[in-house]
């Protein structure tokens, strides 16, 4: 692959070891403790993300060597940037997991890029960043590392602070982009470096002249959906597989008080029914069979949604879809008939928590009724549905939980899960933290009515306390494998068991009385029957 320009790596997982010992260190009482409990079992001795704990267990039963990871649904961002440096006359090839893709990683370094971009779509720290500079310094010296994304936007939301500083130095690229699109930056910057030309004739690029980080010219970019729709024919079925990710608007019409998106991303801007239609047609030549939707709210604006949904009952090119939802906004029965003619097989609800008044102070603008009425009617259709709930906003109080626990198990979703908030300084509840008592930030929080340590235990008893819907682990997992493990064969009723058992195990291990964990080994024979029950395609990944 002689003249290679970019080679795009997407996500690194990270070690779920360091994970651990991270979350110990936190404290008994801490949030993060108390989400880690929650999304592992522990196999032979060995805690493993419940991805691996499947992996591990029907690998005892083939004598294969299977990883089955939610990363070979293949990285939205890198095939997006790899697609729109490619339109632009680079060659540019993606990499979708470096944990699992290390070999191909190495093969196309080998090619000598002069670019090798990373992004950073769900970093919240610099420590997945760095091994993957690593391996390009050892593997490809002379390739320029650039890295954007999100964590980078972050970094510089206050200017490049002495701590912005030292995180660039720590990761060890060449450059960075500062922009939450980046898109064309990292066009011009492939450019420059393979022409040999100046990088800092390029707007929104942070560079190191003389050993302090700089900002170029700031522009902020608006990049259309509909040019930048990705040329799917440019990819082999085998890399895309049998589920894949779909972007058809950027940023949120909402301003939940706890979110700082659409502050960051500007106004919502949509893709075309057409560009729709086309990517959709191009996936289904591929052999793909689940569409997973990214975008934040796919199903607004209502009428724009209804058209989307009526076009691909026109196309009819058996696609099952996946997305994330929003019920206040799905107002008539019309809405839920053409999503599930259309093929909506599972959705993701924003509902944050089943208590009136901590959802006005989320600025939700959505009622308790409207969540309630909108999973009734989603159930009825079969169409599989995820409530995901914050614990402990501005607000909130055990009475408060309680409403949120009655509320799942009177509505009934298929699935939920709970975590503390994360008290963001950026979001617009910050500016109102006088109000609301607010003291702290990330997991280490109080205000007037809740600290994150209360918080972290309410979350702690919902687990046991909600009975009508299954638990859903998140490191590794989340709702999104859902449509992963479909494309692998493996249906939601199948998965079903196997995730009620895991819930009832982590009660067991986690309960502290002597009594429940006596049950233990029975409950781990049912986990590990109920996965002998299932049989996967095999996984493109290995152990």
């Amino acid at each position: 692959m002689a003249g290679l320009d970019c080679v795009v790596v997407g996500y690194n997982e990270g070690d779920f070891e360091a994970y651990r010992v991270m979350s110990e260190r936190a404290g008994p009482m801490s949030p993060e403790y108390q989400i880690f409990r929650k999304e592992h079992l522990s196999v032979d001795g060995r805690p493993l993300p419940w991805m691996d704990a499947f992996s591990t267990v029907r690998n005892k039963i083939t004598g294969r060597d299977d990883r089955y990871h939610v990363g070979e649904v293949f990285n939205l961002a890198a095939l997006y940037l790899t697609s729109f440096l490619r339109r632009h006359g680079m060659t540019a090839e993606p990499v979708s997991l470096f944990s699992a893709e290390r070999d191909r990683l190495v093969e196309l370094l080998a090619e000598r890029p002069a670019v090798v971009a990373i992004t950073t779509t769900f970093y919240v720290n610099v420590l997945p960043v760095l091994p993957i500079v690593e391996m390009v310094r050892e593997h490809s010296p002379g390739s320029r590392i650039v890295i954007g994304g999100p964590l980078i936007d972050n970094l510089c939301r206050d200017g490049i602070t002495d701590t912005a500083q030292d995180l660039f130095f720590t990761m060890g690229a060449d450059l960075y982009v500062q922009e939450s699109q980046g898109e064309s930056a990292l066009v011009q910057l492939v450019r420059a470096v393979r022409d040999g030309q100046d990088v800092t004739r390029v707007a929104n690029v942070i560079h190191c002249p003389d050993g302090t980080w700089e900002l170029t010219r700031r522009r902020p970019e608006a990049n259309s959906l509909d040019e930048g729709s990705i040329d799917w024919a440019g990819f082999s079925p085998g890399l895309v597989g049998p589920t894949a990710q779909i972007r058809t608007a950027r940023s949120c019409a909402f301003k939940c008080s706890f979110c700082d998106y659409p502050s960051r991303a500007g106004a919502l801007t949509t893709a075309s029914v057409e560009t729709v239609r086309k990517e959709l047609r191009a996936l289904a030549e591929h052999g793909v069979r689940n569409v997973v939707f990214v975008d934040d709210t796919f199903n607004v604006p209502p009428k724009r949604f209804k058209e989307i949904c009526r076009m691909m009952i026109e196309e009819d090119l058996g696609l099952h879809w996946y997305s994330y939802f929003r019920c206040s906004n799905a107002r008539d029965e019309e809405a839920f008939d053409l999503a599930a003619q259309s093929g909506c097989s599972g959705v993701f609800l924003g509902i944050e928590s089943g208590d009136t008044e901590v959802l006005g102070n989320m600025h939700k603008l959505a009622q308790d009724s409207q969540y309630r009425q909108g999973i009734e009617r989603l159930n009825e259709r079969g169409i599989t549905s995820f409530a995901s709930i914050i614990v402990g906003f501005p607000g909130e109080t055990e009475r408060s939980v309680q409403n949120t626990v009655d509320f799942l198990n009177e509505s009934r979703p298929t699935f939920w899960r709970a975590q503390a908030w994360w008290a963001n300084p950026r979001s617009p509840v910050y500016r109102n933290r006088e109000l609301y008592g607010i003291e702290g930030e990330g997991y280490t929080w109080s205000h007037t009515s809740m600290t994150s340590s209360e918080a972290a235990a309410l979350t702690d008893s919902m687990f046991e306390r909600v009975t009508e819907s299954v638990w859903l682990p998140l490191y590794d997992f989340d709702f999104w494998s859902l449509p992963y493990l479909e494309g692998k064969g493996v249906t939601v009723e199948q998965l079903t068991p196997m995730l009620r058992i895991s819930q009832r195990i982590m009660a067991a291990r986690d309960g502290g009385r002597p009594e429940e964990a006596r049950l233990l080994p029975q409950l781990w024979r049912e986990f590990e029957a109920a996965v002998a029950a299932v049989d996967p395609e095999p996984s493109r990944f290995r152990f």
